[in-house]
Parts: C-alpha cells; sequence; structure tokens
C-alpha cells in the first residue's frame, strides 16, 4: 500500500510500515518539512497515497475526505513516549485490514480503532 508519511509520524511507525511492505514517503525525507495540511491532502490525493500522520486535523472528514487519497490514519496517541505510542499503534494496527483503510478514515488512540467509513 502506498502511504504517505506525515511530518509529526514518529520513525519508529514509519520503519515498521516499510517493515510489512509498504511503500512509505515521508515528509521529512523528501524535503518539504512545514507544507500546510492542505498541500500534505493534495500531494497524497495525486499519487493515491494513504495519509498517516498524528495530526488530529486529518480526522475532520468534511475538510479531507478520505477517499480521494485513498484513506487517512490518524494516530491519537498522545503525551506517551516514542516507545509507548509505537507499541501501542502496532498492537492496533495489526487489527486492521486492507480493506478497512482503502477510502476509510481509521483512527488509533490508546483505547483502540475507530473506522470511519466513506459513504462513497
Amino acid at each position: 500500500m502506498k502511504m504517505f508519511a506525515n511530518e509529526n509520524l514518529f520513525d519508529p511507525i514509519i520503519d515498521y510500515m516499510r517493515s510489512l511492505g509498504h511503500d512509505v514517503l515521508s515528509i521529512r525525507e523528501a524535503g518539504l518539512c512545514g507544507i500546510s495540511d492542505d498541500e500534505v491532502y493534495q500531494l497524497a490525493c495525486k499519487e493515491k497515497r494513504v495519509i498517516i500522520t498524528m495530526d488530529k486535523d486529518f480526522s475532520r472528514m468534511f475538510r479531507f475526505p478520505p477517499g480521494p487519497c485513498g484513506g487517512i490514519i490518524v494516530v491519537k496517541i498522545y503525551r506517551r513516549t516514542v516507545d509507548e505510542t509505537f507499541k501501542m499503534f502496532k498492537k492496533y494496527y495489526k487489527s486492521i485490514k486492507e480493506e478497512d483503510i482503502r477510502e476509510n478514515l481509521i483512527i488509533i488512540t490508546p483505547e483502540g480503532v475507530r473506522i470511519r467509513r466513506s459513504k462513497s
């Protein structure tokens, strides 16, 4: 699956996604730090890449519909160490199927996973 990692996403999560075989383009590695949320969304839509981010603004489906970019994963695990966040992410990500991600909004919190399905 093609993914676009927002600049706030922790490196261990990016590395983990790559270890699963995903094609992850990192904003930091691409030298695109500082671009706006709208630019992140536009680039993801252009390349049909799933956005993976810790920015809760991407959970606003009316502003950022997940369909055009292939899906959005918002990691809402805050105020924890990188290691704690990564462990929680990994635990919950394992329960998500690829078809759950496609064109939907996935929200991962310390309590679990919520899937908000597109109406398309």
